[in-house]
């Protein structure tokens, strides 16, 4: 029998402890999916060892199919997948552009500029991510969904979303994008003073937003109950804009005055 190397030596106790089979069965899901976890997982739990129509792509087969869904999807102008790629790629998906599963897909493909995925970023991402045909990625989104209910990963998500909305050569968000994304992802997260947040920041701060801003935002967000209670504006070295915020906020309390949107 062919001997294992470390790296397959890896992924079998990788899927072990994510399944719970045995070495058996997780050596055979992972030659099956070529050694690609994601699809080998996915495999596992659809019950079939060749959920998609196609057989699984060999490594050279799955770059080639990679570089065809690129090809399909890229400007016909420019080396890169640009608007209305991305508009065709969404199509094919069936989700809407605006869905927070493209920011997670983005974050794979550690997209560095929204509307746009180069040739590398678009290539690494999708074998990253396990997918060579719409169908896998596809069948994959409900997984991708789920990132957003996972503590790590939605951090990572949102530490991202930050850089992905910043336009190319600034340091900061501009208020608009900001509110946008911060609106996408309050949604998912179910933060109860996300509207009051947005409502906030759009009427009384009007600047761009820097990035410890987002940062301790997030930090926020996890410590500080919805009714302010456990606020200590001496314990935590808080931005001045969230300091302002739970003045704000607290002032409206106080009489009973609703922010408006």
């Amino acid at each position: 029998m062919h001997r294992l190397n470390k790296s397959q030596k890896d992924k079998i106790s990788q899927f072990k402890s994510i399944t719970g089979a045995n070495d058996r069965v997780a050596q055979s899901c992972l030659q099956v999916a070529d050694w690609v976890t994601d699809v080998a997982l996915d495999n596992f739990y659809s019950g079939s060892p060749q959920p998609d129509p196609s057989p699984v792509a060999s490594g050279s087969g799955r770059q080639k199919n990679i570089e065809a869904l690129y090809q399909r999807f890229k400007d016909p102008d420019q080396d890169a997948i640009l608007a209305d790629g991305i508009t065709q790629f969404c199509s094919e998906l069936e989700v809407d552009p605006a869905d927070i599963v493209m920011l997670v897909i983005s974050q794979h493909l550690n997209a560095a500029s929204m509307g746009e995925y180069t040739k590398t970023e678009f290539e690494e991402g999708m074998e990253e991510l396990g997918c060579d045909t719409m169908v896998k990625l596809k069948r994959k989104l409900p997984q991708l969904r789920s990132e957003m209910q996972d503590p790590r990963r939605l951090k990572v998500i949102w530490d991202y979303a930050y850089l992905f909305s910043r336009e190319k050569g600034q340091k900061c968000v501009q208020l608009d994008t900001a509110i946008a994304m911060w609106q996408l992802l309050f949604t998912h997260m179910h933060w109860p003073l996300g509207d009051d947040w947005c409502s906030f920041v759009q009427h009384n701060h009007k600047r761009a937003i820097s990035k410890d801003t987002w940062t301790q935002l997030f930090e926020f967000i996890k410590q500080v109950k919805p009714d302010l209670s456990n606020f200590d504006s001496d314990a935590s070295a808080w931005p001045y804009l969230i300091d302002e915020f739970v003045e704000h906020l607290k002032k409206e309390r106080a009489e009973g005055t609703p922010m408006e949107m």
